[in-house]
């Protein structure tokens, strides 16, 4: 059984991962990707017991999804990618002045989901435990070895790009990129992958930075000052989130939250959030009834798919194969030197499959007990507080020094010189309509996809 010692260091984590989240979780434009993998991947470097830090991650999931919807529900503004999806919906309920019952059910649907979420993710990953050995097993193809894995990495991938704005580049995007990861590897000597996971993460910033360096293409941005807030008036909303749901947009957060998580194993979590949210809303003659739905439904769908998108394939299939597992959660996949293999490998070598879900579940619960009663209580002032005193300049700047020092770590000098080649092309890329999970799961891939193009 787990000992106090660690369900303490859990606790601490947990706490200050929610409060962490809860603020970058409301500024607008927040990538979780971005957010999270670089932070997870110093707390592995820096020795942290990886069960610990998947408590941390599992934290940052309920704090970050729960918070990111809020400035979009008071202000039509996403705070996190992921709720993107939300602004037309929060923007028809607001228009008829429901800000506060938008919030009321989106934090709800949020609450349940969570909860069920976790606890059924958990037990489809140990019913679906046999399957893990005949996933790895290798395959030759053609004197190729491919593991049945990579299969399903492939569907997610090719899904993936055609999900994405710009269809065509995205297809052709895997094995141009495949050939210049490989490429670098070679010239690194070494399977590197730190590096090269990292620049595109950051690969959006990076670009735009130096996009604005360019005299010319600068003269192009439009200045507009600070951005005037303006947040709806919230009434009171209640503590208990089964009060708040109505029967249909409860059976509804409960199916689909439940669904999407085991979809999102290969499937864009993004994506998932906008068909089934358009369906539901669709399926209304009344606008403002399908809009507030649909809303209540995503918020559902966005814990489930990150949950069930980081779980699965960490305990059962051991390789990321969806754009969440390659993504935020590609660091639990990435060897450590210090511990001498992959964190997942770690976690369930050295722990029982109870302990791992109590300590989940724990930091969850823990995650919930801060979020939710202060979001339901002070949603206005702390979105207010957030907009006001903290830069999401100066976090990102955080999160680009992370991950300068990490690529130096995995490469030396030469990593950070392809970090930001890769980071300029992924941001180029992303520019141009390409979803960054297709080049995360391109990178996982890659070895695999160039011995196969070898073959043709």
């Amino acid at each position: 059984m787990l000992d106090l010692y660690l369900l303490l260091q859990a606790t601490i984590l947990s706490i200050v991962s929610a409060l962490i989240y809860i603020v970058i979780g409301i500024l607008p434009g927040t990538d979780e990707t971005a957010t999270m993998a670089p932070i997870a991947l110093a707390l592995l470097f820096a020795g942290v017991d990886p069960l610990l830090v998947l408590a941390w991650f599992i934290s940052a999931i309920v704090a970050f999804k729960i918070t990111d919807a809020i400035p979009v529900a008071l202000a039509g503004i996403p705070g996190g990618v992921m709720a993107v999806p939300q602004v037309p919906d929060a923007m028809m309920a607001k228009e008829y002045g429901y800000a506060d019952t938008l919030l009321r059910k989106g934090n709800s649907a949020a609450f349940i989901a969570t909860i069920i979420t976790l606890i059924f993710t958990l037990i489809v990953a140990w019913l679906l435990l046999p399957l893990g050995s005949w996933l790895n097993t290798e395959d030759k193809i053609f004197g190729v070895g491919v593991r049945r894995w990579f299969w399903i990495l492939f569907v997610g991938v090719v899904i993936l790009a055609l999900t994405s704005r710009n269809k065509a580049l995205a297809l052709m995007t895997i094995p141009v990129f495949a050939l210049l990861i490989q490429g670098l590897r070679g010239v690194y000597g070494r399977p590197v992958t730190v590096s090269l996971f990292l620049g595109v993460t950051v690969g959006p910033i990076i670009y735009e930075i130096f996009y604005a360096l360019n005299k010319d293409l600068r003269r192009g941005i439009v200045r507009k000052g600070f951005k005037e807030v303006r947040l709806a008036r919230v009434g009171r909303i209640s503590v208990n989130p089964l009060k708040n749901l109505s029967r249909e947009e409860l059976v509804h957060t409960s199916i689909w939250s439940l669904i999407t998580s085991v979809l999102a194993t290969v499937m864009s979590p993004v994506g998932l959030t906008i068909l089934i949210g358009d369906l539901l809303r669709e399926s209304k003659k009344n606008r403002l009834e399908g809009a507030i739905l649909a809303y209540t439904t995503r918020e559902g769908i966005k814990l489930g798919t990150y949950i069930g998108g980081t779980l699965i394939p960490l305990i059962v299939i051991g390789a990321p194969t969806g754009p969440m597992s390659a993504g935020p959660a590609y660091p639990f996949f990435q060897k450590i030197d210090l511990i001498g293999k992959e964190p997942f490998k770690y976690i369930l070598e050295k722990y029982s499959y109870l302990d791992i879900s109590l300590i989940l579940i724990y930091s969850a619960l823990i995650s919930l007990a801060i979020t939710y009663p202060l979001i339901v209580k002070y949603s206005r002032e702390i979105t207010l507080y957030v907009f006001r005193k903290i830069s999401a300049d100066s976090l990102y700047g955080l999160f680009i020094a992370i991950a300068l020092i990490l690529a130096y770590y995995d490469a030396g000098l030469p990593g950070i010189f392809g970090m930001i080649l890769v980071a300029l092309i992924s941001g180029a890329l992303a520019r141009q309509g390409v979803s960054l999970g297709v080049l995360f799961m391109t990178i996982v891939g890659a070895p695999t996809i160039v011995s196969l193009l070898k073959l043709l």
